[in-house]
């Protein structure tokens, strides 16, 4: 791999002259400046960034630490999360730690080693003591999304949940479904509570207040949603409605029905929070609601350029990003 000395030699300058070519610090003559990018052209010189960090004590670089890239979500708010980042001038270094918090606290430690300018993260919020444990590791300017960790020292950036989590159950009244299934997430995940909670509240407020038998807690794999859906609906009395809060809910939900001869939504009908399910992959098409990426990662990677920048003493603050329903063919009148 080449160096500036391999440059320097090449231009028959010094390698202060090449640094300050290539890092604008000092003034350089145009006749240096052509021999020294001809050199680089020719040696294929590549800027070590990292190491350019640590000379100069800043950097142009901003961690994103995500639970599970693999996760729809994810994938597509980690692509928003870049373009928003490129767009103010910054490079996003990417770590995924598939749920797990022990790797989660390594990477944010590994990225922080290198001195990123500012760490966004999707945090897991899993185990005992999640919150103090990484509010501890996080030593470094950050604003989280998606879930929210520690809001009196951390700012966040997620949905709006009370309002999706009534738009979905006032949506499913007008339909005429009284009883209505939830498949809850993981205990510490707020977004899978919250949209619960909302949920619950807006079917209390109107007259019909969810059975606790058609609430399953910790479903996080499609695996568990399969058997909760078959459970669900072999009782004498069954939900008309299944709630999900993620794709892989959906997915073993959609398994499951049609392993019992059920058919969506002529048996039963199937709304999501997670609005990241491909149109050609469900039949029928999933009534969801659909997280906006691109005003959710430019308010992120904005305010965490202003934590970055520090003039103001910032409180922490907590935005909410209003999600959209999409209506798809998922969803029909209950037939009993």
């Amino acid at each position: 791999m080449a160096t500036i000395r391999d440059v320097a030699r090449l231009a028959n300058v010094s390698p202060t002259t090449v640094s300050a070519t290539l890092t604008g610090s000092a003034p350089v003559s145009e006749e240096l400046k052509k021999r020294v990018w001809e050199a680089v052209k020719k040696a294929n010189y590549r800027p070590d960034p990292f190491a350019r960090n640590l000379r100069m004590g800043v950097s142009t670089t901003i961690g994103f630490v995500a639970p599970d890239i693999a996760a729809p979500w994810v994938s597509h708010l980690a692509k928003a999360v870049q373009r928003s980042v490129a767009d103010r001038g910054y490079n996003m270094l990417l770590a995924s730690n598939e749920d797990d918090p022990e790797r989660e606290m390594a990477d944010i430690a590994l990225m922080i080693s290198h001195r990123v300018a500012g760490l966004i993260i999707a945090p897991t919020s899993l185990g005992e003591g999640y919150a103090e444990r990484f509010a501890t590791a996080v030593s470094c300017p950050a604003v989280l999304v998606d879930r929210v960790v520690a809001p009196e020292k951390f700012d966040a950036v997620a949905d709006d949940n009370e309002l999706g989590g009534t738009l979905v159950a006032e949506y499913l009244l007008r339909l005429g479904h009284q009883r209505a299934a939830m498949l809850v997430g993981r205990p510490g995940i707020s977004a899978s509570y919250e949209r619960f909670d909302a949920v619950k509240a807006a079917y209390a407020k109107a007259g019909h207040p969810m059975d606790d038998r058609f609430v399953c807690h910790a479903v996080h794999t499609a695996d568990i949603a399969y058997s909760q859906v078959q459970r669900l609906m072999s009782q004498p009395e069954r939900p008309t409605v299944i709630i999900c809060i993620s794709n892989p809910q959906v997915q073993g939900t959609m398994a499951g029905l049609k392993n019992m001869g059920l058919r969506v939504p002529d048996d039963v009908s199937v709304i999501s929070f997670d609005g990241f399910n491909p149109t050609e992959g469900w039949d029928p098409s999933i009534t969801c609601l659909v997280q906006d990426t691109a005003t959710l990662s430019n308010i992120a990677v904005d305010r965490l350029l202003a934590r970055m920048d520090d003039k103001e003493g910032l409180e922490s603050e907590v935005f909410r990003i209003r999600p959209r329903m999409r209506i798809g063919t998922s969803c029909a009148p209950p037939t009993a």
